[in-house]
């Protein structure tokens, strides 16, 4: 039987927090994932500390979400990290500076360290590496005639892999010098998180979103420091087929997860719900039950009403949806 989850942010009063914990659990929820951005870190570390706490005591798999984290995670939230180290940045091919660190940044890796150091303080057992990413431009149509990072750094190394000057036209040299990268950085972190004791599960973004670097999600997925593979085919958003979309998503995901040995994820979108296309919402359900993926989640509780920029058109339409979904699953 599949376990279910659900994100958890925009609420840091731990009384509140709980109470909505309860009150989910008797829905059936076994998991939740609570959002760890750079505000939380720098400002409600203890507080964090017993939102975990009692997340567990209720009965609760918790993982931790480095929310927005130096514009390189997927989320709703700041970083504040390039205000203060705007050296750090990547660089377009155009030669601007862009909203997210460069992953190969010593200082932001030493950064994203206290971060996973913080994790295991606050009593988390498990990471959620959510959307790895390059700088995503906007409107998307932009990559690849622009695109990222060309700071010194990735020049260099560029230089040094395929020792010719790193272009400024996209080629599939630097399609796959982004792989490296991205695959260095996650490499590097979940071997400290291991370390210390903790899994790390990674989401991928679904494929069709090339801009984000990742196009090699086999070599990431063989990694031993990874347990638990998954993505968010988010078919509202992507304007596709939910069964087609979310099936071909499934698909990939369980067949890398057999081949390594791997637990599985996928997420359901319950934010901008259209109106009218809810019950959308039971045809992902089955087709991720279908695939035989262990672990089912939703983005986010009560079809997102709290956050406006991304509410559902009916939020409580969604949520009762969700609700009769998990309960007659667990009956």
């Amino acid at each position: 039987m599949a376990k279910y989850g659900f994100s958890y942010f925009g609420n840091r009063i731990p009384k509140y927090v709980k109470k909505d914990l309860l009150d989910f659990k008797k829905i059936g929820f076994e998991i939740v994932l609570h959002t760890f951005s750079e505000n939380d870190f720098l400002f409600y570390k203890d507080t964090m500390k017993r939102i975990v706490s009692d997340s567990k005591k209720l009965g609760y798999e918790v993982w931790l979400d480095p929310w927005g984290y130096g514009g390189i995670f997927g989320g709703e939230a700041f970083s504040g990290f390039l205000q203060n180290n705007i050296e750090e940045s990547q660089i377009s091919n155009k030669e601007e500076r862009l909203g997210s660190v460069c992953l190969n940044s010593e200082k932001f890796r030493n950064y994203m360290k206290e971060w996973i150091k913080s994790c295991k303080a606050i009593g988390a057992d498990k990471i959620f590496w959510d959307e790895p990413h390059f700088y995503i431009f906007e409107p998307y149509n932009r990559y690849p005639e622009e695109f990222s990072c060309r700071c010194d750094t990735c020049k260099k190394n560029f230089y040094k892999i395929f020792n010719y000057e790193m272009p400024t036209e996209f080629n599939e040299d630097i399609k796959t010098y982004r792989n490296i990268v991205i695959n260095d950085f996650l490499k590097e972190m979940t071997n400290f998180a291991k370390g210390l004791g903790i899994d790390n599960i990674i989401c991928f973004v679904p494929e069709e979103a090339y801009e984000t670097g990742i196009n090699n999600y086999e070599q990431i997925s063989s990694l031993k420091t990874i347990s638990n593979i998954g993505s968010d085919p988010y078919w509202y958003g992507w304007n596709k087929n939910v069964q087609e979309f979310v099936g071909k998503s499934c698909n990939e995901i369980k067949s890398l997860s057999i081949k390594y040995n791997k637990d599985s994820h996928m997420w359901i979108q319950s934010f901008k719900v259209p109106e009218g296309r809810e019950n959308e919402i039971e045809d992902a359900v089955i087709k991720i039950k279908e695939s035989g993926i262990e672990n089912i989640l939703f983005w986010g509780i009560r079809g997102c009403e709290h956050i406006s920029s991304i509410s559902s058109d009916n939020p409580e339409k969604v949520w009762n949806i969700i609700t009769q979904i998990i309960k007659k699953d667990k009956n």
